[in-house]
Parts: structure tokens; sequence; C-alpha cells
């Protein structure tokens, strides 16, 4: 069963030595990183993908100061562990996960991911994330679910 596990100090050295494989490493930020940023994301949440007892991946999730919306920063499987479908259940999770403590306000979840990341864009458009025509960030493609 896959599920979400908060990251703490019982799991965080298994979360760096996640990696994703060589030629997708600079489409996203290493775990290590993302857990450094977190003691400046004080509305965000770094969380395991476990399959049953084992992670086999990481994600970085919450709200943005600056458009006081629910953002995915970070989404990542193990280069091991991919092809399993556990990227698309995580993705669902960190979604339920965001509808369950959002307030009404709050009407989306964004998300960006490089443009050559052919199988990110299809996979999020498939989780129902829409691009959004002309939106970089940092030369990234902003990409939005809608609640």
């Amino acid at each position: 069963m896959v599920h979400l596990k908060k990251i703490d100090e019982h799991n965080w050295l298994k979360a760096v030595r996640l990696k994703v494989r060589t030629d997708q490493e600079t489409f996203v930020a290493s775990n290590a990183i993302s857990l450094a940023q977190l003691n400046f994301l004080t509305d965000f949440h770094a969380m395991g993908i476990y399959q049953d007892d084992e992670m086999v991946g990481f994600t970085l999730f919450g709200l943005d100061r600056d458009d006081g919306e629910y953002w995915i920063y970070r989404m990542m499987i193990d280069e091991k562990q991919q092809g399993k479908g556990y990227g698309k259940k995580a993705i669902q999770l960190v979604i339920d996960e965001i509808r369950k403590v959002k307030e009404d306000r709050h009407t989306t979840i964004t998300l960006s991911y490089e443009p050559e990341n052919t199988f990110a864009a299809g996979l999020y458009s498939t989780m129902g994330f829409v691009e959004q025509e002309g939106m970089m960030i940092h030369g990234e493609q902003v990409s939005r679910y809608t609640f």
C-alpha cells in the first residue's frame, strides 16, 4: 500500500539517499536541498512516499507565501522504484492531503517542471493538472490543479 509519512529524525537519511536517474538529475533538486529549504518554508510538509515499509520517493508541498495557494515544490521517485505507478499514487495522496486541510479560499494546487520533462508533463496532465499557457517560473512550465 502506498502512503505518505512525515520526514523526521528517524527517516530523513533515507530520504536523502533516494536518487533519480542520471538523465533526470536536472529536473529536480536533491532531497537534501529540499530538506534544507524546509527551514524557510513554514507552511510546507516534507513527506516520504512509502510502499508498505519502504521509502520509494519524496515530496515537498505546502502553502506558498507569495500567492496564498498550495504548491507541490518536489515530487520524486527513486530510480530503482520508477515505472511501478508510485508517482501517480503519490500525487493523488498529496491532492487528498491538501483537500483535507485547505480552506475554502484555496482553489488550486500549483507545480512546475522542466519543459523537457515530457514524462512529468504527461503524468501531471493525467492527474488533472493543466499547463498555464505562457506561465514559466525559473524556466519551468507552470501547471495547476483546480478543486
